[in-house]
């Protein structure tokens, strides 16, 4: 038995751990050979799957999840050994279907983790990460939660709730396809529109029953202009209203802070979005910025961060010339109360925390909690909300590290042919 689970162990953990788990089973009390045959894996004793949990990092212990029900309590009930961000990607091209998902952790990118996804889903394509929880479009470009770790999804209302989109139906009144906007009335096969439809979904709370029971507010950006949320257990999307001038402006990226949904524009108009109406009426939006900086043609994206100290914060960056990748990366305080940006240091602007954005709510972490991380640093991965003209600029694709003092890139990985159109990494912050 001892010699069956340090395999076992081994093969779940992989060869850098498997001292540690054999070290764990040879320390065991020696029990008669016949009861231990007599069991199932999963009758193994909690307290010993514990002590594999404590040294897996974050894919062994979702195949240790995956193995069984009671396997899988043990697996939530000892938590993720490490906390620090992983970076979660489609395991092939976006046009074809897939059984899971690659997961990197920041700290090894090179090293590759394949993980199934739940329920025997296919083709779930990522749109959004927040509060522990991973955003897909699934099969019939529907949105839902997905929770690796725990396998748990919650679904979110159809997209044909959606004012742009509209169903086709079969003869057995089942999904065949749907019509997207105004253009020609081509019929979208089911699963193909939510690969790029959905630019971004953030979260308001962690959606999971046992937390303030699941009462979560999603916000998702779609279309480039326009913006809906969904309340924890209603069955349709409230509409909040869309940018009137397509064409001269879009949404660049949304963020849940201090109590509001807020939103900013690639030509740098940031809202704030009230739902405290009845479902019947529209979000109430305010406008906190309006006019912009004027810096629409340079700009690549604009970030949103919610800080641990309370601040709001605004990551523009921009095409220069004359800077490396030519690349231009600022921070700005967006305070609230006088309608204003406020351009901080780039010295003290993060307060020794590292910053992880793109198809993530952007997450604001300490160093001194994760030290393994680099004080003052932008991790970025590509996001879907980007000015198109400036698309395909070279340094602006795959995954980088900026170095907010010294205004340097690092590469972590390389661009896949794919990420100038379809962007399928996610940074993921495990939440348990």
């Amino acid at each position: 038995m001892a010699a069956d689970l340090a395999e076992v162990a081994a093969f779940i953990a992989g060869i850098q751990i498997f001292k540690t788990i054999l070290w764990i089973v040879l320390s065991l009390p020696r029990e008669n050979k016949s009861d231990h045959c007599a069991r199932s894996w999963s009758d193994l004793p909690w307290d010993l799957l514990d002590r594999i949990l404590q040294h897996l990092e974050l894919p062994g212990a979702l195949a240790v999840a995956a193995v069984c029900t009671s396997w899988r309590s043990a697996a939530v009930a000892s938590g993720v050994r490490s906390g620090t961000p992983w970076l979660v990607s489609r395991e092939s091209e976006p046009l074809t279907k897939t059984k899971g998902s690659e997961f990197r952790n920041v700290l090894d990118p090179d090293k590759i983790h394949m993980v199934s996804y739940p329920q025997g889903r296919r083709n779930l394509s990522w749109c959004g990460a927040s509060h522990g929880w991973l955003i897909a479009s699934d099969e019939l470009s529907n949105l839902l939660f997905c929770n690796p770790f725990t396998l748990a999804m919650i679904p979110l209302p159809p997209i044909t709730d959606l004012e742009c989109v509209e169903g086709v139906y079969d003869n057995d009144r089942s999904i065949a396809g749907y019509y997207y906007g105004n253009s020609d009335k081509l019929i979208s096969p089911p699963d193909y529109i939510g690969r790029w439809f959905y630019q971004k979904v953030v979260l308001s709370s962690d959606p999971s029953p046992s937390h303030d029971g699941g009462d979560y507010i999603a916000m998702a950006i779609y279309g480039n202009n326009q913006v809906s949320f969904a309340r924890a257990r209603e069955n349709s999307w409230r509409h909040g209203t869309a940018l009137s001038e397509m064409g001269k402006d879009s949404y660049a990226d949304c963020v849940y802070h201090n109590g509001r949904f807020y939103t900013v524009t690639m030509c740098g108009v940031v809202e704030t979005w009230d739902l405290n109406r009845e479902p019947a009426h529209e979000p109430n939006k305010q406008v906190i910025i309006a006019g912009g900086d004027g810096r629409y043609r340079r700009i690549l994206t604009r970030f949103l961060v919610s800080t641990p100290w309370g601040c709001l914060l605004q990551i523009r960056t921009q095409r220069r010339n004359d800077h490396p990748r030519k690349v231009m990366v600022e921070v700005f305080e967006v305070n609230v109360e006088e309608h204003k940006l406020v351009r901080l240091s780039s010295a003290t602007a993060f307060q020794e925390h590292a910053v992880f954005v793109g198809l993530n709510e952007s997450v604001c972490l300490h160093t001194k909690d994760y030290k393994e991380l680099r004080p003052n640093h932008v991790y970025f991965a590509t996001p879907w909300l980007t000015q198109e003209a400036n698309f395909g600029l070279r340094g602006w694709k795959g995954v980088v590290i900026y170095d907010l003092e010294n205004q340097t890139f690092e590469e972590v990985l390389p661009a896949s042919k794919y990420s100038a159109f379809c962007p399928q990494q996610v940074w993921f912050i495990p939440n348990i």
